[in-house]
């Protein structure tokens, strides 16, 4: 299928890169010239389901003994007590519901999406979906909760785009507001930047040599964005898919607290460096220098010039 053929509300992997960008550039637009080191915090990714229907050949979920269901979902409650703390920090940025599961299998997503909108006025609020649980009435509720972006992952052909098109027609929702990501097998690599999920998978085609290629080279990852598990978790990485490193809690700590705690640090300290020598990094394909500079800069002189800190 030819590029010129694919409607604009579709990406594929490279437009995607440059949407991600454009949001970077946007998101630093809003800030200080002076920033204070919390607003190197681009995105906030939200895990809210251990619950996915499919099972992608490029994902962990591929495999239940790599990567099991299971019936464990952020609350409410939990929901509201993390935007709460993002509030009292005026956090403006992206809200991603993605992480490890399918978010519309939350029985209570709709209504997570609206403490996160009351908590969070100005914030971006996007969701990827593969969007089996779809439809309008669904839809129309997710908008009017709150969500600004819905991302639409079509794994089974281009007849899907007919499909969520009308959809979304039917529910009211602008084109602007929802994007398709296409997975299927004819598109390269399935419209993705593979990637080994930090070795927990090994069946993707992922070479030694592109892990040894990424030796040396800084990784942005833990200074601008923040990876928040099911039951309030904070990984130092979105990547981290084995769950090696939880750095806090944030029904239990501040946002401060955690973003600049000392396992973040030490972990941050290495990687300004390039040294992926611990695990879970020595085992990564991920390139993480593709975005995140300014906030990469923005950590690094918090910790290497300590008497400067902004409060």
């Amino acid at each position: 299928m030819s590029k010129s053929n694919i409607p604009v509300t579709a990406v594929d992997q490279f437009d995607f890169l440059e949407h991600r960008r454009e949001q970077e550039q946007k998101h630093w637009s809003k800030k200080l010239k002076d920033g204070h080191p919390l607003d190197s915090i681009l995105t906030i990714e939200i895990n809210t389901t251990e619950l996915c229907n499919r099972t992608c050949v490029f994902c962990p979920r591929h495999d239940p003994k790599v990567f099991p269901n299971r019936n464990l979902h952020l609350t409410v409650k939990g929901a509201q007590t993390i935007a709460e703390e993002l509030g009292e920090n005026q956090y403006n940025g992206k809200i991603s519901f993605s992480g490890f599961g399918e978010n519309l299998l939350n029985p209570n997503f709709i209504e997570i999406v609206k403490e996160f909108r009351f908590f969070l006025p100005t914030a971006t609020l996007e969701c990827n979906t593969n969007g089996d649980k779809l439809n309008s009435i669904y839809a129309a509720k997710l908008f009017r909760a709150g969500l600004d972006l819905l991302y639409i992952n079509l794994y089974d052909g281009i007849e899907q785009i007919d499909h969520f098109d009308h959809i979304m027609k039917n529910a009211g929702i602008r084109e602007d507001q929802y994007k398709f990501r296409m997975h299927w097998g004819d598109f390269e690599k399935h419209g993705l930047i593979l990637n080994n999920r930090s070795g927990v998978i090994d069946w993707v085609g992922i070479e030694e040599e592109d892990i040894k290629a990424l030796v040396g080279k800084p990784c942005h990852y833990p200074f601008y964005k923040l990876f928040v598990d099911w039951n309030g978790d904070v990984l130092f990485c979105s990547n981290d898919w084995g769950r090696e490193h939880v750095i806090g809690n944030l029904l239990q700590q501040t946002l401060h607290d955690v973003w600049f705690s000392k396992p973040m640090a030490k972990i941050r300290k290495r990687l300004m460096k390039g040294d992926r020598s611990m695990s879970p990094c020595n085992k990564c394909s991920v390139d993480g220098s593709l975005f995140g500079k300014p906030s990469f800069d923005l950590i690094k002189e918090y910790y290497e010039n300590p008497n400067n800190r902004k409060k």
